[in-house]
């Protein structure tokens, strides 16, 4: 990558006062900065807490019946997988499994882009001067430490298919209840939200760009493909809404966790459809 000095970066953008613009360009950030945080210290406090993810620890609690729920954050359940795994690795399971959602989504183009603006002011809108662009030397971009690790976003997206797979494992254990008659057939709310947060999180990594490469990438003439030229206009259809998915996606999963912490702990009952 080409590296530019900061006197030419700043003579090509030719960027405006910051009160040349007169719009409320101020409230994309100070969303990203409260949307983030607030997300960030509920992901964190319920991978601490290490309890309540699990929608059987109800019937522990006395209730007679309880749908089959699983917490997005315990998912891949490593704790099935090793049994003990807190004892043995001194540590929640939901911490390890954080790993790859964060590293897809951190490492993402558009939710770069959001972290950027809003906690980095890099710059903090189009049109704006970034503070302290005079003094920077060198204009590396994303080719230097630290920033050059945004470039396994590639790599963590094979690991967070394995995450949306899982996803739906999870919604097929969703539409099943267990109580005194054994395990059965049974769809309550439980199950759409599984569902909503199955399906926006799909559309999230479907309309990835690196996915989006990866299906209609490393073609000289993308007609010669037709199959892959058909995806790939799917997905660059999904792509124009990718920022969209993005927030829906972080919204439904914290959701879905909080939906299995309060079935799970007996705060609520899950109202059956079905």
């Amino acid at each position: 990558m080409a590296s530019y000095s900061a006197r030419d970066v700043h003579e090509d953008r030719a960027p405006v006062g910051m009160g040349s613009r007169t719009d409320r360009w101020w409230i994309e950030p100070v969303l990203v900065i409260l949307t983030l945080v607030s997300f960030s210290a509920y992901a964190m406090w319920r991978a601490f807490e290490g309890n309540y993810y699990d929608s059987l620890q109800a019937l522990e609690r006395g209730a007679r019946e309880v749908p089959l729920l699983l917490s997005p954050f315990y998912s891949p359940p490593f704790h099935e997988w090793f049994p003990g795994f807190k004892e043995r690795f001194a540590i929640s399971p939901a911490l390890f499994v954080l790993v790859f959602p964060l590293s897809f989504r951190a490492t993402c183009y558009y939710c770069r882009r959001s972290y950027y603006r809003a906690f980095f002011w890099d710059p903090p809108a189009c049109g704006l001067p970034e503070p302290g662009m005079a003094k920077r030397k060198r204009y590396t971009g994303e080719s230097a430490w630290p920033f050059v690790l945004q470039n396994l976003h590639r790599y963590a997206l094979y690991f967070i298919l394995i995450v949306v797979a899982f996803h739906y494992k999870h919604l097929y254990d969703a539409c099943f209840v267990m109580g005194d008659a054994g395990r059965h057939f049974g769809i309550g709310l439980g199950t759409m939200i599984m569902g909503l947060d199955a399906v926006l999180l799909s559309l999230y990594v479907f309309s990835c760009h690196s996915w989006r490469h990866l299906i209609g990438g490393g073609l000289n003439l993308l007609s010669s493909a037709p199959i892959r030229l058909r995806l790939w206009r799917i997905v660059s259809a999904l792509n124009a809404r990718h920022g969209l998915y993005f927030w829906l996606s972080l919204i439904t999963v914290g959701l879905a966790d909080l939906y299995v912490r309060l079935v799970a702990s007996g705060i609520i009952a899950d109202p059956r459809i079905i």
